[in-house]
């Protein structure tokens, strides 16, 4: 009895000790409502949001249980502001590829792509389309300019011959979903430009002379830097990867510095840096304004003036949007006087993201720009003391490397289970080229970069630009040589569900507390790592169009075609970190292979289709005779109507996984609808539609 009630003490004294930190809960609340919204196999009723939001009402009252109505009243909203945010968007999303047509429409973006010969070409978003088709148009489409054409800018109204196509399903269960993405970007479409587009006019306003002016500067750098460095200038700048060949994306990747070529916090807080420190030390060569003036505050307004603008021209990423907020509540504190607090900062900015745009919890660069500064601020928060008392006897060129090195240890431990969930493979070198590389960014890249674009319009921007090319060139060359060095990149297969909840679950707790029960997260914590070595790929993968079919068998992908579905089978190996890919013995469009001792039959043919009993027949067409023997057949009307599948053979049976599980979808997922009904004017590209004999 005395045990129990020196628990409860014990319990209590964390509790009150930690009073303070129960605010930083408030985001964690609402991204549980936000996961759970997406994580729904159906969409919900506005019924549930208007309970959401009256459970959320309801939460306010004062109780004697108030932490805990308050937190569900938080997830309740996170699922509400999900719901509202999803329906309010109306994306008009394709559902079937279209023969070619005219298109009319608005230039919105303009992205400038690399291609093998080392060249450029454009892609762009049109919105305020027109095509002369009866059902609803998307709001915003994809196309791509191939060949020789004349370079189009935002704000130009064109007309051109066009293919377009739906946004593809996920290549795998669980896997990542570009048309969710692409739903809340508000693009409905991709496709190709098949004519030279014929301009008809122009439509400027403030968002496309803002949009004109990054690409201007994007084609800037494009043009006054040698290749790659101008894509590398382009994406330091304005935030457009688009240029990057993908063999540099591979080595930055590799070599832990990816998070250089984004708009993150790091970029952000240099040039708050920088900005301070111009302001602040300008004024103070005026004697008289500086006596008169607080210089300090009058830095810090200019500090959040430049940071705005840097971070509208960089296109608003999730990344600076968390570094702006949390710069403008340092520079606040600093015009009331009053001491920033950073954990505080972080939640504030998580919750006003995640408040305004909650599909942002889903995105890589959300977790990992949080992740990171979240490990951070923990870390230096827990081991600031001992380390000051231990580095406080050495030298400061020791100091600052032995901080750098432990901001890069940080920074690459918090974000190493969002690597391997969303990307599948890290680095053991992360902290080595960070420790070169990011001094060199702080130092030289972004200074001179900054100074760059202050001083080009003016016609003195030589000597800045110089320094800045001749820097991206050594950042390159760090990327390159650690990129090559053994263990710089390991693939993982794909975790299983419960890894990142488990993980994240840990991580959080961990880092909130300061409390002693702080060490209760390293129970889900290790538990959810030691998942990783419970991951079983699929046996079998078949893409949802019915392109290429892959088995997986000893670290090998043998697949149907190593032509048709390629990026789909590059993306497969990569999930299920398969090692080498071969091509499946086929003839006459019939492709063998044993899985686990189970025959694999793969028909491409209509007019082919083997029966074999016992046998997983596999037929990329419509199945024009059934067979009851087979073990499982699996044919173009499942892809068609379930999108892709995985089967895990085991020894109750096959197990069968699909992307769409339910006849019901998302308003993103993509519908099994028939063209041929739906537009029975234009000639019908899909399969023929034949009668249903087989069964799954």
């Amino acid at each position: 009895m005395l045990h129990l009630m020196g628990y409860r003490e014990r319990l209590s004294s964390y509790f009150f000790g930690d009073l303070h930190r129960w605010i930083l809960w408030a985001p964690v609340c609402l991204g549980l409502g936000i996961a759970a919204y997406f994580s729904l196999p159906f969409e919900p009723s506005v019924s549930w949001a208007w309970g959401g939001l009256a459970v959320c009402a309801f939460s306010l009252w004062k109780g004697p249980f108030r932490l805990i109505t308050l937190a569900i009243g938080l997830i309740s909203l996170g699922f509400t502001v999900a719901f509202f945010r999803t329906h309010t968007l109306h994306t008009s999303m394709l559902h079937y590829p279209l023969p070619p047509l005219m298109v009319e429409g608005t230039v919105s973006q303009v992205e400038m792509r690399p291609t093998k010969k080392g060249t450029f070409f454009q892609r762009i978003h049109l919105t305020d389309l027109k095509m002369d088709l009866p059902l609803p148009l998307p709001q915003k489409v994809r196309l791509t300019l191939k060949g020789k054409r004349a370079p189009l800018y935002p704000g130009s109204r064109i007309r051109m011959r066009a293919k377009l196509s739906p946004i593809s399903d996920p290549s795998l269960p669980r896997g990542f979903d570009f048309r969710r993405q692409a739903y809340f970007q508000g693009i409905g479409a991709t496709g190709f430009v098949l004519s030279p587009p014929e301009v008809l006019g122009e439509r400027p306003s403030f968002a496309l002379t803002l949009e004109k002016r990054r690409e201007a500067i994007t084609s800037f750098f494009l043009t006054h830097m040698r290749p790659p460095r101008g894509a590398i200038a382009a994406a330091l700048i304005t935030g457009d990867k688009a240029a990057i060949p993908e063999p540099i994306r591979e080595d930055f990747i590799n070599s832990g510095l990816a998070h250089i070529l984004a708009i993150s916090g790091l970029h952000l807080t240099i040039i708050a840096g920088v900005v301070f420190m111009v302001i602040r030390r300008s004024l103070a060569l005026c004697p008289p304004l500086c006596l008169r003036c607080n210089s300090k505050k009058i830095a810090a307004l200019g500090t959040i003036g430049m940071t705005f603008l840097y971070l509208v021209l960089s296109g608003f990423g999730v990344p600076a949007q968390r570094a702006f907020i949390m710069i403008t509540l340092v520079m606040g504190a600093i015009l009331l006087d009053r001491s920033a607090l950073s954990m505080r900062t972080v939640a504030l900015a998580a919750f006003l993201i995640l408040l305004s745009t909650p599909e942002a919890l889903l995105g890589p660069s959300f977790q990992l720009s949080f992740a990171a500064v979240i490990g951070l601020i923990a870390g230096y928060e827990t081991w600031r003391t001992p380390l000051s008392a231990w580095l406080g006897r050495v030298r400061k060129w020791i100091l600052y490397c032995s901080g750098l090195a432990f901001t890069s240890f940080l920074a690459t431990l918090a974000t190493f289970p969002f690597t391997i969930y969303l990307f599948h493979r890290f680095s053991l070198h992360a902290i080595e080229s960070n420790l070169v590389a990011v001094p060199l960014t702080s130092f030289i890249i972004m200074p001179s970069a900054f100074l760059t674009c202050l001083l080009s319009p003016l016609g003195l921007g030589e000597g800045p630009l110089w320094v800045f090319e001749r820097s991206i060139g050594y950042l390159m060359k760090i990327a390159e040589t650690v990129s090559s060095w053994q263990g710089a990149n390991i693939s993982v297969a794909q975790p299983p569900s419960l890894f990142l909840p488990l993980v994240v679950g840990g991580s959080l707790w961990l880092c909130i507390w300061q409390q002693p029960w702080r060490r209760w997260g390293l129970i889900p914590l290790c538990g959810g790592m030691l998942l990783l070595f419970w991951s079983s790929p699929p046996d079998i993968l078949i893409d949802g169009q019915g392109k290429v079919v892959g088995l997986y068998q000893d670290h090998t992908l043998s697949l149907s075609s190593l032509r048709k579905g390629k990026f789909t089978a590059e993306s497969w190996a990569k999930q299920i970190a398969a090692r080498d890919m071969r091509p499946l013995a086929c003839q006459d469009g019939v492709c063998h292979g044993r899985v686990r001792g189970v025959p694999v039959i793969i028909s491409e043919s209509a007019e082919i289709q083997p029966c074999v009993k016992d046998a997983l027949l596999i037929r990329l067409e419509p199945s024009l005779q059934a067979c009851p023997s087979a073990l499982l057949v699996i044919d173009w009307f499942d892809l068609w109507r379930r999108g892709a599948h995985t089967i895990h053979l085991t020894e109750a049976g096959p197990r069968i996984e699909k992307v769409r599980k339910r006849k019901d979808h998302r308003p993103w997922e993509k519908e099994p609808r028939s063209r041929r009904k739906e537009l029975p004017g234009l000639a019908d590209p899909q399969k023929t539609c034949h009668p249903r004999l087989s069964s799954s």
